[in-house]
């Protein structure tokens, strides 16, 4: 598997029995205490993107305060929603050492919970739409008589077209 550059910011969950990590947008995802709290990226082989540092998750709401403590940290180009540092910037290394800091002590501005699936699987982050639920009289074996009506003269209209 591959190594990051970066992977020293994880020395800070090393005793959490929550932690561990898991492949993201080809980088690194670290998740402490049931939340996803950053990821590690460098440019890929296929030039997709170029990036290389740290993306922070967090909330809109919390990236002010953030911020203020950590003025290195700034929204991402892209993934705007989450705060960024550049490895090339001249605070990276103490930025990093006081944010995984704060995120091995449990600080609740960091991280995001990430979704769950039907089959428990976690998903990053991503949101999804939420498929809408039928109304009773559409789940199999409870139609209505009119919706079977109506499906009889569709199905009967299809069969008697010429081909």
């Amino acid at each position: 598997m591959k190594t990051f550059d970066h992977e020293w910011i994880f020395d800070a969950f090393a005793g959490d029995p929550s932690f561990f990590t898991k492949r993201m947008f080809g980088g690194l995802a670290a998740y402490v205490h049931e939340r996803q709290v950053l990821v590690l990226v460098e440019p890929t082989k296929s030039g997709r993107w170029k990036w290389h540092g740290v993306l922070v998750c967090t909330s809109y709401e919390d990236q002010p305060s953030i911020r203020a403590d950590f003025p290195a940290l700034t929204p991402h180009g892209i993934l705007r929603k989450w705060l960024w540092v550049d490895s090339r910037h001249d605070a990276f290394e103490e930025t990093m050492e006081g944010v995984a800091k704060r995120m091995a002590g449990n600080d609740p501005r960091f991280g995001i919970v990430p979704r769950t699936t039907a089959s428990g699987k976690t998903t990053s982050g991503r949101t999804r739409r939420r498929k809408r639920s039928r109304p009773d009289s559409f789940q199999a074996g409870t139609t209505s008589r009119s919706a079977r009506a109506i499906a009889s003269k569709r199905s009967t209209k299809r069969s008697g077209r010429k081909r």
